[in-house]
């Protein structure tokens, strides 16, 4: 595209070289009077000859295709004729200052503006100068002895009009580079991260705002710093020879995350990815992208954390125990001694829970920690496995008294009565031990024998310890027992799901519910999940029993449809077995065709532990039923441990977070700091947020105050049959709302 004929003026007025300098040029080309005169002298008999002159030009010029496209425009090509006319018209008339170098550059520039590359442009005035030589030789016939002279008057001033041409290019470019710079230092200054340039040897040269805020120096006092100044001796034994690789082009590019010392002595964590450059003068400089990560390392850390530790007691997790297990096994090799399991759990516990409700029965559990914490050695582990179980893990054991002993101190210790919302509570235990190397080579069998033990010993009493043998088999056939009413609870009918609400923090609406398994065996009590899940992930009993949940839940939700709760979701967990079968979405989708349920009126609930146990694995079966529309929900969130790049990778839609964080908000500023980190994440990755286990109103405040979606928890409604929930949301939908009003105002 042309520019506007001011603009040109202006660009040319800007250019414009002294008389004196158009002077000069002229006497380089040894330009003189007499070439002057010849060219007037020709300049009446060239005029009727120019419009072939200036066809042939442009003909040529879109004899290349890529020149053709740029003079297609015709408004273009009409221009840019009447300009090389004029400039025709001019090129003998035998003036040479101001105007004609003036009227020389504004030809220039707009053959440049239009994307005329210089090669064509010369090219082109090649062209000309070859047409002109037999039309000037033909006009000279009769005075043959002129026609050398002045072809070569002519060659002088297109030579001049040449270097003209060629000015007009070379501001361009110089426009563009200043452009270009312009643009590069608005982006450096103002860059959300930081930049820098860098010395081959690691010397601070330039850098920017941001990167001036994240280390708290100033451009003027990184200048006189190295790269390791703002780093430890041991990170810096890591960065040398990547800075020498860089600086001898034997590394393009270096990215790694470590910790920057700050002017105030902070260490900030960031992430820095060096790039070598290597300009044509040969002497090479790296940039650098500093990027702040604190706050990723933050949520990272703390997820760690969770990932080891359980979130009620503090005490180590499963994960952190089998760690341990592995480490205490490989010493007890060398060293030619003992290791001891002890796997205990309480006595009565659900006794203590069903009757003074679960607060109280976590504070019986952080208690009962706190006295394994103090029986034990230092070097001893700790840990809890959820409920009222945990493990001893004690290394190094010259015999197995030492196991004995200490097993009959735990026992003491928890004989002792605590005080518990004014109630004396003695929450005795019993424990189970299995020893290395005698009842086992590696933490799981270590631990299944010890569990093994645990129930010999609550077979015997309650209340006591026994090391495992293996002819215990009392255990063995009370599963056993179990694992045959099982097999045919789904054909008796023993089986029913149980709905709890799925509550909107905003609106106060049942937006959905979690189907929950319960077992009633003929002429039997009922069974909880606690009882049976576990034998029926063991046996593979779960497969089939898993799908009779998941068309169930389904066929209840078409039948809150037919009655006028068709938004209603309802959400299936997936126990670990479940979720590995390879027909899984399968099963799935022909569960929705069979029932007639939406896809998305459906919530898969799984937990983090089992997404993460193959975690690549987890997210193509994830994919593939979020590609059908089914909801997908991690279940028990901050109990496991999900790396944020593998969160991002899940195709996920909600974060439940766990009931061990929700107990004690808002008091525990530790829980509400992990709920409103866990919120937030969330919020950033488009999640929404359930919280559960929601028991009381300064609960469900908090949360709201922090923006979480959705709750559910006795405080709204314990689980009720499908029956007691049809009439809520549908004929007593209103009353149930007042109810739930009556003690849950929600207001905005």
């Amino acid at each position: 595209m042309l520019a506007e004929p001011s603009e040109l003026d202006r660009i040319v007025s800007h250019m414009m070289p002294t008389d004196a300098d158009i002077r000069q040029r002229l006497r380089f080309l040894e330009m003189t009077q007499d070439d002057i005169q010849l060219l007037r002298a020709i300049h009446p008999l060239l005029q009727a000859r120019l419009p072939e002159l200036i066809a042939s030009f442009y003909r040529h010029l879109q004899t290349v295709p890529v020149l053709r496209v740029m003079l297609q425009d015709p408004a273009v090509l009409d221009r840019l004729h009447r300009l090389q006319g004029a400039y025709f018209q001019s090129l003998t008339a035998g003036d040479y200052g101001a105007d004609y170098v003036r009227h020389r550059l504004r030809v220039g520039l707009a053959h440049q503006r239009i994307g005329l590359a210089p090669e064509w442009y010369i090219g082109a005035y090649r062209k000309y100068i070859g047409d002109l030589g037999p039309v000037l030789a033909e006009l000279l016939r009769d005075r043959p002895a002129q026609f050398l002279p002045t072809y070569t008057a002519l060659m002088k001033v297109v030579s001049f009009d040449m270097g003209l041409a060629l000015d007009t290019y070379i501001q361009a470019s110089r426009q563009q580079l200043r452009d270009s710079e312009a643009r590069f230092r608005g982006a450096f200054g103002q860059a959300a991260v930081g930049l820098a340039q860098l010395s081959a040897d690691g010397r601070w040269l330039r850098v920017n705002r941001k990167l001036q805020d994240i280390v708290g120096y100033t451009e003027e006092e990184l200048r006189g710093m190295h790269v390791a100044d703002l780093v430890s001796a041991e990170e810096w034994q890591i960065d040398a020879p990547l800075l020498r690789a860089l600086a001898h082009g034997e590394l393009e590019t270096s990215s790694r995350e470590k910790r920057y010392l700050c002017k105030d002595g902070r260490r900030v964590w960031v992430k820095a990815t060096v790039t070598a450059m290597q300009p044509d003068s040969g002497h090479a400089s790296l940039v650098a992208v500093i990027e702040d990560i604190s706050q990723r390392k933050q949520f990272e850390e703390e997820l760690m954390h969770l990932a080891r530790h359980d979130a009620l007691t503090g005490l180590a997790n499963r994960t952190l125990l089998l760690d341990r297990v592995s480490q205490a096994i490989a010493q007890a090799r060398r060293s030619g001694n003992q290791v001891a399991m002890l796997f205990l759990d309480l006595d009565r516990f659900k006794t203590i829970n069903d009757s003074l409700g679960h607060d109280a029965g976590d504070r019986v559990v952080i208690e009962v920690g706190r006295r394994l914490k103090q029986a034990v050695r230092d070097a001893d582990t700790v840990a809890r496995f959820g409920g009222d179980e945990f493990v001893v893990l004690l290394p190094e054991l010259p015999t197995e008294d030492v196991a004995a002993a200490l097993a009959q101190k735990i026992l003491n210790a928890l004989f002792e009565p605590m005080l518990i919302h004014g109630h004396e509570l003695a929450p005795a235990c019993s424990v189970g031990i299995s020893l290395y190397p005698r009842d086992g080579d590696d933490g799981k069998t270590l631990l299944k024998n010890a569990d093994a033990a645990l129930y010999q010993a609550k077979a015997m009493g309650r209340g006591n310890y026994q090391f495992y043998a293996q002819e215990m088999n009392a255990r063995t056939l009370d599963r056993l027992t179990l694992e045959s009413g099982l097999r045919h609870a789904v054909e008796r009918g023993e089986l029913q799901l149980n709905y709890q609400p799925q509550i909107d923090l905003a609106s106060g609406a049942i937006v959905g519910a979690e189907a929950l398994l319960r077992w009633h065996p003929a002429g039997q009590p009922l069974v909880m999940p606690d009882a049976f899940i576990a034998i029926a992930e063991e046996t593979g009993l779960i497969v089939p029993i898993g799908e009779w949940v998941l068309r169930t839940a389904c066929a209840q939700q078409v039948a809150w449809q037919r009655h006028g709760a068709a938004d209603l979701r309802v959400a299936v967990n997936l126990s670990a077995r479940q979720f590995r079968q390879p027909d899984l979405d399968i099963m799935v989708a022909r569960v929705l065709a069979d029932t007639g349920c939406p896809a998305g009126r459906l919530e898969l609930e799984i937990t983090e532990s089992v997404l993460m146990e193959r975690p690549d694995g987890a997210a193509q079966t994830l994919q593939r039923l979020s590609d059908m529309g089914v909801q997908l929900a991690i279940d028990d969130f901050g109990t496991g441990y999900s790396s944020l790049s593998y969160l991002k990778r899940f195709p996920i839609n909600a974060l439940k977070i766990d009931r061990s964080f929700v107990r004690d908000i808002p008091d525990d500023s530790d829980d509400a700091a992990i709920a409103g980190a866990v919120i937030a994440l969330a919020h950033s990755m488009g999640l929404t947020v359930v919280a559960e286990g929601v028991e009381t109103v300064q609960q469900r405040d908090f949360l709201r105050a922090l923006r979480c979606d959705q709750a559910q928890g006795f405080y709204f409604s314990q689980p009720m049959p499908a029956e007691s929930l049809a009439r809520h949301v549908t004929g007593g939908h209103k009353n149930l709302m007042v109810e739930v009003t009556n003690k849950f105002p929600f207001t905005n």
